[in-house]
Parts: structure tokens; sequence; C-alpha cells
């Protein structure tokens, strides 16, 4: 508990924290507000029906997915790790927390863009005379969206255990969501479904064909991956020198 205590601190007291969520949150908030306020009314409503709107442009994802490498990747560079698993000589628990701290960051950062995004969006459309999905639609859209906000994080921090090198791993983290996202359209049948952006659009509600993971089956791949990473991650700073 008291890892977890030092690691919460440890975000939520450093300016890049607050800075990333800022500047996540407004970009988001000037794309929800000015999109639905001047777009076509026809093309908001598609765009809100097809979860478009609702998932925002993904800056603050992209940014999630970095804060999520910095978390861990901040102590080698600084060389405070020495002193943080001087404090864990098993090291792992202090992981642990970190793990924790990060998805807790990302679900709040989730709730927070959820609140923005839906109230420009929604009372936009509405006040433009439009017709706003089902409101199951809605809650299992935006659902999905905060859950890949903690998922990002872990994934990211995975990346940036493996890695360690802070520059590398952001690169190596972005690069799996971006770069590597046309690589599924080569594969044979359906192994593209399961690469993490292919994942991550499932589980905002993106159904592009009739063979694409549904919702609750990307956030599992999804969720796979960044564990995967995550154990992999711990696995190799405990077995490693903190000073490699």
């Amino acid at each position: 508990m008291n890892f977890l205590h030092s690691e919460w601190l440890k975000l939520w007291t450093t300016r890049t924290t607050w800075v990333m969520l800022g500047i996540g949150l407004l970009g988001e908030a000037l794309f929800a507000g000015l999109y639905t306020g001047l777009a076509a009314l026809g093309e908001v409503e598609h765009e809100l029906v097809e979860a478009e709107i609702a998932t925002g442009i993904g800056l603050l994802m992209v940014l999630m997915l970095v804060l999520g490498v910095l978390v861990v990747t901040t102590e080698f560079r600084h060389g405070t790790s020495s002193s943080t698993f001087l404090a864990s000589p098993k090291r792992y628990p202090a992981l642990l927390a970190k793990v924790a701290a990060s998805l807790l960051v990302g679900l709040l950062s989730g709730l927070a863009f959820v609140a923005i995004n839906a109230g420009l969006s929604l009372s936009l459309v509405a006040g433009r005379g439009g017709e706003l999905p089902a409101a199951g639609e809605l809650v299992s859209i935006y659902a999905g969206v905060v859950a890949s906000f903690a998922i990002l994080a872990a994934f990211g921090l995975g990346v940036g255990a493996i890695v360690r090198n802070q520059v590398g791993a952001i690169i190596a983290a972005i690069a799996f969501f971006f770069v590597l996202s046309p690589l599924p359209e080569l594969l044979p049948g359906s192994l593209g479904e399961y690469f993490p952006a292919q994942a991550l659009g499932s589980l905002h509600g993106h159904v592009e064909a009739s063979g694409a993971l549904n919702q609750v089956t990307g956030g599992l791949v999804l969720t796979a991956w960044a564990a995967a990473l995550v154990a992999i991650g711990i696995a190799l700073i405990c077995k490693r020198d903190v000073a490699d």
C-alpha cells in the first residue's frame, strides 16, 4: 500500500502529468465542440453512431500511452531506480504499484475525457435538433473508451519496462499502434484483428467488417497484449541489473 501511495504521489505531483492531461483534454474538447457544432448535422449524426466522435481524435490516448512509458523509464533516466528498488529489494512490489497507479490514472483520465466529450458533443447535437444514438449504445462506447485509457497506460508501462530507454520506449509503444497498424491487412484470415490497433478499435465499438472482433473480445485481446508486456517487463527488470 505504501508503494502505491508513493507512485500515486509521483504521478500527480509531476508537472509532466498535468501538462499532458491538459493538452490532451483541450485537444479533444476543441474537436468535440468545433466539429460537432460546425459540421453538417447529418455527418455529425453518422459519425456519432459510428463512435468516431465519442472516441475523439485519439490525442489523449496517445499521451496516455506515453505517460505509461514515462512511469517506469523516468526512474532509469534520472537514476532514481536504485533508491526505489533499495526500498523494495524484490522489485516486483514497486513495479506492481506502478502498474496499479497507471491503471488508476488511466481510468480517471478516461472519465474526464468522457465528461468533456459527452458534455460537448451530445449537448450540441441535441441543441441542433439532431438525433442521438440509444443510451445503451452510448454507454457501451464510452465504457470501452474509459477502459482503453487504463489499458493503454499499462501497455505503455510494459513497453517502457522492456526497453527502459525513454525515447526508444516511446517510439516502440507508438509504433505498435500506428506504424504497424496497416500490417494486419496483409495477413491471411482474421489474424490481423488481434493486433493492438485493431483490438483497440473493436473496444471502441468500431466494427468495420463482419469478421471484426466484438467490443468485449477486442477489450480482452488488448488487455492480453498489455498484460503480456507488463509481465515480460517486470520479469526483465527483476532479473537485470538496475544500472544496465
